[in-house]
């Protein structure tokens, strides 16, 4: 405790000894030089460099880049002090906006150069910088004109639900079809526009995903993204009794089968298990694969089921039977 107080008496009588009217007087020389310091750097020209980043906007669905445009320009300016700090705090992300449609309708040249690009540059300077050199000296955008094709999207994934959970009807992709274009060979191979490919884990409730259409090189699709639901609910497991018919039965002949009915389990969700009814379901046997059998009996299968619920196979899955002439 004494070594603490000992140096706060040797601080404070080290600042009583300081002529702080010099020192005041010194900083403020110090201020006023820097200030007109400040003052003719304000008034000097500079040369400095800007990176100024290209967008291109208006760009038409029915054409294609061969090469990728560049992304920004390196312009060398003169001016001074003062316009050259502005430029770094007020147009650091200006961009240079290229009308891809305007360029194409007003020239036959795939290429902007000269007094257009240099006019083109002057649009993001201020009217008392000079514009010393840039680079690159010219933009090109060489492009081919496509052919398109509209195709009907398939989603190319997997949706895996968590346990206890199951699809309450079918995927919905909107819009169900896109424009594609790219050359006619390229667009002879395609007969649907595929989804990138995708695995969607422990789905608990319905969704609504956005998904980006798959890259094909030479291929360019509109709209480039397509929105996937994916309706899901809680399930209940559920029995329904349904009769059993035989389908390619002769005419002149009759079938009874022993039990006459058979009990489907299912999965269906809960939003929907008031809506089961056993017209929604058909249980048949085909006379075709009993004819000439000589069991009397035979696996039953279950030809129809809503979509939106899961079957298990029949209780029990082969019944007897006996043919009878009229």
């Amino acid at each position: 405790m004494s070594d603490t107080r000992d140096i706060n008496k040797g601080v404070r009588s080290f600042f009583k000894t300081l002529s702080w009217k010099k020192i005041l007087t010194f900083l403020l020389f110090v201020l006023l030089a820097t200030i007109f310091w400040l003052m003719q750097i304000w008034r000097q020209s500079f040369e400095t460099t800007l990176r100024i980043p290209i967008k291109y906007v208006n760009v038409p669905d029915s054409i294609i880049f061969e090469r990728d445009l560049i992304d920004d320009i390196e312009v060398k300016i003169k001016d001074d002090g003062a316009a050259i700090l502005r430029y770094f705090f007020t147009r650091r992300n200006d961009s240079l906006i290229i009308d891809v449609r305007n360029q194409i309708k007003g020239s036959k040249e795939n290429v902007i150069q000269g007094a257009t690009y240099e006019q083109l540059i002057h649009t993001k300077l201020f009217f008392s910088s000079t514009l010393v050199s840039y680079f690159p000296s010219k933009l090109t955008y060489t492009y081919d004109v496509l052919h398109q094709k509209k195709l009907p999207v398939i989603y190319d994934g997997y949706v895996n639900l968590a346990p206890g959970y199951l699809l309450d009807g079918d995927l919905l992709i909107s819009p169900d079809s896109v424009m594609v274009y790219g050359s006619r060979a390229a667009l002879d191979t395609l007969r649907y526009a595929l989804t990138k490919n995708d695995t969607l884990n422990n789905i608990t409730s319905t969704k609504e995903l956005k998904v980006s259409m798959k890259d094909i090189k030479g291929i360019k699709y509109i709209p480039n993204q397509i929105s996937l639901t994916i309706p899901v609910d809680e399930f209940m497991q559920k029995e329904v009794e349904v009769p059993v018919v035989c389908v390619n039965l002769p005419s002149n002949l009759n079938i009874k089968f022993f039990p006459s009915s058979v009990k489907i389990p299912l999965f269906v969700g809960l939003k929907r298990s008031n809506a089961i009814k056993k017209e929604d379901f058909k249980v048949i046997v085909n006379y075709d694969d009993l004819k000439d059998l000589k069991d009397p009996s035979i696996p039953v299968r279950i030809a129809a089921s809503p979509d939106y619920v899961q079957t298990k196979p029949p209780i029990p899955s082969e019944v007897e039977f006996v043919l009878e002439q009229k």
